[in-house]
Parts: structure tokens; sequence; C-alpha cells
């Protein structure tokens, strides 16, 4: 099954601000970009008006979330955020769990039996993610779809939703294998995995 690119973006700081157990989710550093340049140390975003932008979890980010280079990728799709939405509001918009690769999947890919790895089909020849697995959801983002306001305590419902967020509900990980260019309208296959991982 393959699924086109409807947004590509990178997360120019970390979303999580402050100190535990007092952090809270703020995704103003999320930027939307036309081209991606992915590979194994992470995401570099590319547009003409800011250049090259290095992602949050490109090993060589200067506050890297992932230096050891384990999930520069991150994956989710459009009926995703519609679950969201009608599970915790309109604030839920397209982007803002800040994936670095959204695509319309109008039933989501929460759930899915997921290989391996993925193929993203590009112009310039196909750009293999491998190691692909969930996104654990995290407290802070929990909070931010609950609209609750950061606490020491993680209670009842936090932890309702931090349960509702996994499987997948918040997206999915993956590393490239090699360095490609990712444009808006390339395609992402999800098949049987590949051997030359």
């Amino acid at each position: 099954m393959r699924y086109p690119i409807v947004r590509l973006q990178v997360q120019t700081e970390p979303l999580k601000v402050g100190k535990a157990p007092l952090r809270t989710y703020q995704p103003a550093a999320i930027e939307s970009l036309p081209r991606l340049e992915i590979g194994p140390d992470g995401v570099v975003g590319l547009s003409a008006r800011l250049g090259s932008v290095l992602d949050v979890h490109h090993r060589d980010h200067p506050l890297s979330r992932d230096s050891r280079g384990l999930a520069g990728v991150s994956l989710m799709g459009t009926g995703d955020y519609a679950r969201l939405r009608s599970t915790y509001g309109p604030h839920l918009t397209e982007g803002i769990a800040g994936e670095t690769i959204l695509l319309d999947a109008p039933d989501g890919l929460a759930g899915l039996p997921l290989p391996v790895g993925l193929t993203v089909h590009t112009g310039a020849g196909p750009v293999r993610l491998a190691d692909v697995r969930v996104a654990d959801p995290c407290v802070e983002f929990s909070r931010f779809c609950l609209g609750a306001p950061a606490s020491p305590v993680v209670d009842d419902d936090v932890r309702k939703a931090l349960t509702d967020l996994d499987g997948g509900a918040r997206g999915y990980r993956a590393v490239a294998t090699a360095v490609g260019q990712v444009s808006l309208g390339d395609q992402v296959e999800f098949g049987p995995p590949f051997a030359d991982r």
C-alpha cells in the first residue's frame, strides 16, 4: 500500500519545554517545509526561505534529542489526526504532534501490522526506512491533548491518554538507511520487510 506525503516538517528545537515533572508540550518550534533530506543521522529541512534546517532529532543538532541516531524520521496519517480530534478536540491540527512526514492515509496508520522497513518513493529513486516502531506517547503530549496543565502528579486521565496514544496513534519512528531527498507528493510504501537492512 502506498500513501502520498501531504506534509513535511522539522522540529527546530525541543517541543518538551521546562524541567520534569513540570515540562510542557509546546509545538511552536515545528516548521513546515516543502522538502527534506533524510539520512542515517536524521532529517534536514530544505527551503528557499530558511535554507537548511536541522531537525532536533538529527545527530548534529546542538540540542539533539537523538544523539545515537535511533529515530530520525517519524510518520503519521491524516486519519490518525481525525481520531485525535474526535477524542480530544480541534486543537489537534495536522502536524501538531511533530511528525516528520504526514501521509494521506484517511483510515490512519495506528494499529497497522508494520513491516520492518518502509520505502519512500521519490523522484530520484527509493529511500528505505528501517527499524520501524511505535512512537511512544509521552506525558507532556498527553496533557497537551487533554488541555491539562503541567503537574508533578500523573493522574488517571493522563494515564488513560497515554494508553490511547500508544499503538501508533502518536505515529511511528524509523531510521533512513541512506541519504535521500523527500518532497511533497512522494509516496511511502508499506509492504513486506526488505532483506538488505
